[in-house]
């Protein structure tokens, strides 16, 4: 200090929250702010100014801080608002989408009513008037045929349904799966048993092979019929007359792991087929050889199923050559 003038050095201030660099001086204050900084500073240059004393260099000092906080905040609040902004404009944009998407699920939710259940329903509709009007003059073995034809078009109505429901629920997350120690046997069993009338209408031979001594295997009981089901159904209906169809369950020691799969003969997996299998609503190349209806829904609510219920779906097929679809489970 020489004859009453101050040479002021420059003072920095890190506040590692705002990314600025703002710089201040007594000939003027002038802002430099800069998104990618990460210091804020407050830089204070004196010149040899004959009135620049101790006490003016305090004031000008505490002054420039003060209205350097003040224009921070603001600016602090801004920029807070301002990505305030860009997420609720992302999460608009997630929910247009989300919204677009839904729409075309309804859509083709509303063309598989008006298509693929109105035929099934419209033949239940006629055999029923036939047998209303003429019960009491056709041969037994003829009423039959047509009770069982109506058993068969229920049946394809009741899974083409189930699996929407499933499909929107699996959506909705409100799908609830409790694993816990179940009879792969029984399970299986028991859907073979409900859905090996569909084989025998086409004259398909379904071979079921079961280990013995099975561990019982951790899954849940209702998801896992569901899965079956729709493995069992979908071997049928792509199947032709006359072909077999096998459905084993083997215990893998080694792996502790039981393996459920379905193997049919008909016409496989195309490599388009393979990328496009597991998506919702996917129509693939293939076409059931009885005329039976498909909602594209099946393989993606097995996958859905499978994975929750932590296990593995794998598929081997040529085309041409048929498919086998396998199940991996967890030993309990």
């Amino acid at each position: 200090m020489t004859g009453g003038t101050y040479q002021a050095g420059m003072l920095i201030v890190s506040l590692g929250f705002w990314d600025s660099l703002c710089a201040i001086s007594t000939g003027g204050i002038g802002l430099d702010y800069l998104l990618e900084s990460i210091t804020l500073g407050v830089f204070l240059i004196a010149g040899s100014l004959e009135w620049l004393n101790r006490d003016t260099l305090l004031i000008l000092f505490a002054v420039s801080l003060i209205g350097l906080i003040i224009l921070s905040s603001i600016l602090y609040a801004y920029r807070k608002q301002r990505k305030r902004q860009q997420e609720i404009n992302k999460s608009l944009s997630e929910g247009a989408r989300n919204l677009s998407y839904l729409n075309d699920d309804i859509h083709r939710f509303i063309g598989v009513v008006s298509h693929d259940l109105r035929s099934p329903l419209n033949s239940i509709t006629a055999i029923s008037e036939l047998l209303a009007m003429d019960a009491d003059q056709l041969p037994p073995k003829e009423i039959e045929e047509y009770a069982g034809n109506i058993h068969d078009l229920t049946m394809r109505i009741n899974n083409l349904v189930s699996n929407m429901m499933d499909a929107n629920k699996i959506e909705l997350g409100e799908v609830k799966i409790k694993p816990e120690p179940i009879s792969p046997e029984k399970t299986v069993t028991d859907v073979f048993n409900a859905l090996k009338i569909l084989g025998d209408k086409k004259s398909i031979k379904t071979i079921l092979r079961i280990d013995d001594n099975l561990p019982l295997v951790v899954a849940d009981q209702e998801a896992l019929s569901r899965v079956l089901e729709n493995l069992i159904n979908n071997a049928y209906k792509f199947s032709h007359p006359d072909s077999s169809v096998t459905i084993k369950v083997e215990h893998l020691s080694a792996e502790q792991k039981v393996r459920i799969s379905i193997g049919d003969e008909g016409p496989g997996f195309t490599e388009e087929d393979r990328k496009n299998m597991y998506n919702k609503f996917s129509k693939l190349s293939a076409s059931p050889t009885g005329g039976e209806k498909t909602t594209g829904l099946g393989l993606y609510i097995v996958q859905k199923l499978v994975h929750r219920m932590d296990g593995r779906i794998e598929l081997e097929s040529e085309p041409g050559s048929g498919s086998v679809f396998s199940i991996y489970l967890k030993s309990a």
